[in-house]
């Protein structure tokens, strides 16, 4: 049921919320769309990475 909520819920949530900050931060003027969407990028994959390493010590 754990590794359910982390691939259904948790993934998208933070892809998610990494967009909406992006959307955000470029409706502020803090960011242009380019930098925007490498940011949005490296949240993306800081949060696999970050999944992927919760759900290896679930297992474990």
């Amino acid at each position: 049921m754990k590794y359910l909520i982390l691939s259904q819920f948790a993934g998208p949530m933070i892809r998610h919320g990494a967009t909406v900050l992006g959307g955000y931060l470029v409706a502020e003027g803090i960011a242009d769309a380019d930098t925007a969407q490498q940011i949005v990028g490296g949240l993306t994959a800081a949060g696999g990475v970050g999944l992927s390493y919760l759900e290896k010590l679930l297992r474990a």
